[in-house]
Formats: structure tokens, C-alpha cells, sequence
């Protein structure tokens, strides 16, 4: 008789990260190699032109100086982002 042995879980999973099961809609978690343009383009949409997701992310960057710094390139897994108010049109 030989008994069930699971697999050892990914150490990449976004449970073992840190990442919210049920996330904040108003809040975003950055996984493993995401960018703001990725984490903006997925907020917006798969309507979003380059254009706007070049708009948006600069303000998302303001928006989360503190937890990201002042390089945007160094967004670290498991960064939770909030994210900003629209812009007024």
C-alpha cells in the first residue's frame, strides 16, 4: 500500500509572498518580476492604450514614493501599492 506524498510547494507562490488571499480593492501587491507598467496595465485594463499606462504610472510612483523610493525600477515582490485617486477630468 503506498500513501499520498504532496508536492513541496512553489517558494514563488503569492501565498509564500506574503500577498493577500482576499486583497484590499484599493491596494495592489506586487508579485515577482511585476513592474508599475505591468501593475498599472492590469488596473486599467486590457483597453488601456500605452499611452495611458505611460500617463498612469508616474503617478502611481508619487503615490507610493515611500514604499517603492525614489528608483521605480526597484519594486520589491510583495510591495503592497495603493493605489492613487483618479485624476480629475
Amino acid at each position: 500500500m503506498s500513501s499520498f506524498v504532496p508536492n513541496q510547494p512553489s517558494m514563488l507562490s503569492p501565498r509564500h509572498m506574503g500577498t493577500p488571499t482576499r486583497p484590499d480593492r484599493g491596494t495592489v501587491t506586487a508579485g515577482p518580476g511585476e513592474t508599475l507598467w505591468h501593475l498599472v496595465a492590469a488596473h486599467l485594463g486590457s483597453a488601456a492604450t500605452d499611452w495611458e499606462i505611460a500617463r498612469e504610472w508616474p503617478r502611481w510612483h508619487q503615490h507610493n514614493l515611500s514604499r517603492i523610493g525614489a528608483e521605480p525600477g526597484q519594486l520589491r515582490p510583495g510591495t503592497v501599492l495603493h493605489i492613487p485617486p483618479p485624476t480629475p477630468r
